[in-house]
C-alpha cells in the first residue's frame, strides 16, 4: 500500500491539534474513549459525510481499526466526554464548545463532540 505523504502529514497534523485541545479540554489520555475519538475525529475530518451516519459507518471504522466492536467505540466515547465534562476545565470547555457547554449541566452527545472538533480545525486549516 502506498502513502501519500500529504495525507500522512494531514492526519499527524490533525492528530497533535486534537490532543492538544483534548488535553486542554480535561480530556484523560488513559482511557481507551480518548484514542477512539481522537481517531474518530480523523476519519471524520477526511470524509464528513459519516457524520451524517455515525453508529453505521464512523464507529464500525474506529472498531476495525482498534480490533474491537463498534458498541465499545461508543461507549468508551460517551464515558470520556463524560469524564471531561464532569472534571475536566470548564472555562477551556466554555471557549472551545461555546454554545454546546451552557450552563455545563448537559454534556453534549459524542457526535456534537466530534462535530465541533471537525468544524474548528475545517476552520482554523
Amino acid at each position: 500500500m502506498k502513502v501519500n505523504m500529504d495525507d500522512e502529514c494531514s492526519r499527524i497534523n490533525i492528530y497533535r491539534r486534537t490532543t492538544y485541545h483534548m488535553v486542554k479540554c480535561g480530556f484523560q489520555a488513559r482511557q481507551k474513549g480518548y484514542r477512539y475519538l481522537r481517531e474518530a475525529v480523523w476519519i471524520a475530518y477526511r470524509e464528513p459525510e459519516v457524520l451524517t451516519s455515525v453508529t453505521k459507518r464512523l464507529y464500525p471504522e474506529v472498531a476495525k481499526r482498534f480490533n474491537t466492536s463498534d458498541k465499545q467505540v461508543e461507549r468508551a466515547i460517551r464515558n470520556t466526554i463524560e469524564t471531561a465534562w464532569t472534571s475536566g476545565e470548564p472555562e477551556t470547555l466554555k471557549v472551545f464548545f461555546k454554545e454546546s457547554y451552557g450552563d455545563g449541566a448537559i454534556r453534549p452527545t459524542n457526535t456534537k463532540v466530534i462535530e465541533m472538533f471537525v468544524g474548528f480545525y475545517r476552520n482554523v486549516l
